[in-house]
């Protein structure tokens, strides 16, 4: 008998709605969608005075920065946007909690992390913005999709449009759930390949500052039955916003009638063998917790 339920009942990523996704052709979009919407949302609620979300398609921040000299630099267009009403002097708006938000398990140069910087020279970069009281791009925000990966059939130009955005001196966040496949950027252990120290699910919070040579990507992994991380988002001078992955992943997960019914704990995740042998033994380890907590004749829990 199929086990549902109204929350997700996996710490962080949902293993079964994952897998799902990336196997069942044309559903990760839908997926994106919504996320992106609940992230801009979310970001409303914790951006510190002076910005503003827009959802659009995928996620960029804007506001007004000193760093970036305004006159010499352009921009990519951005997908969605967060602006910054009026310039302002800027200020740390609010004391980073460390005791709270997750720290990265590595943090290589960003030269490092390109598949081939040699490119970046010469680069154009499009001017996206408005101008004015609407401020300039500080910090884009992407939630990969499989075309954006390797092998895929958008990773040439995502790769692009990433040196576009760090050679701009935009802070850059990718969300990474998509443990079937290898990380967009070099110098990551493989979770497909089985290597040594690689995580199913990756956070990517590159900041070029104060120069694209000396700026760094903090690499954030997170383990099967890991809850998904707090971040503190780099925002324009010393400003960020802290924001909680987590919560913004369950209220995805829980607003959806669709992905309710997609994923059964009756059974195991598509594309089971996908994770390593020791994540298929966690996953198993958590199923069979839910399946003996289910009443008996009754297919609904945790609602």
């Amino acid at each position: 008998m199929p086990i549902h339920s109204d929350k997700n009942l996996y710490p962080g990523v949902n293993a079964h709605l994952n897998s799902y996704l990336q196997n069942e052709t044309g559903k990760w979009a839908g997926f994106h969608n919504e996320h992106v919407t609940d992230i801009a949302r979310h970001l409303k609620e914790v951006l510190p005075s002076g910005y503003f979300a827009v959802s659009e398609t995928s996620l960029q921040i804007l506001g007004y920065d000193p760093e970036i000299d305004i006159e010499k630099k352009s921009y990519s267009r951005p997908d969605a946007t967060v602006y910054q009403i009026n310039p302002m002097p800027l200020v740390r708006s609010s004391t980073p909690t460390f005791a709270e938000a997750t720290q990265p398990v590595l943090s290589p140069r960003i030269l490092e992390t390109l598949i081939d910087p040699e490119p970046m020279t010469g680069l154009v970069i499009y001017q996206a913005g408005e101008g004015g009281i609407l401020g300039r791009p500080i910090t884009r925000i992407e939630l990969l999709s499989p075309s954006n990966m390797p092998s895929g059939s958008h990773n040439e130009q995502y790769l692009l449009k990433r040196m576009e955005t760090l050679k701009s001196g935009l802070r850059l966040v990718e969300i990474d759930y998509l443990h079937q496949l290898p990380p967009i950027v070099k110098g990551i252990a493989s979770y497909p390949k089985r290597e040594i120290k690689s995580f199913p699910y990756l956070f990517l919070v590159t900041d070029p500052r104060p120069t694209l040579e000396q700026g760094r990507t903090d690499v954030y992994g997170i383990e099967i039955m890991e809850r998904l991380p707090v971040i503190n988002i780099p925002l324009a001078g010393a400003d960020f916003a802290e924001f909680d992955f987590g919560k913004v992943y369950d209220t995805t997960y829980e607003s959806s009638s669709f992905f309710r019914l997609v994923v059964d704990y009756a059974q195991d995740p598509p594309a089971f063998d996908k994770y390593t042998p020791e994540d298929q033994e966690r996953i198993k380890e958590l199923l069979e917790h839910i399946r003996k907590n289910a009443s008996q004749g009754e297919n609904e829990i945790g609602s």
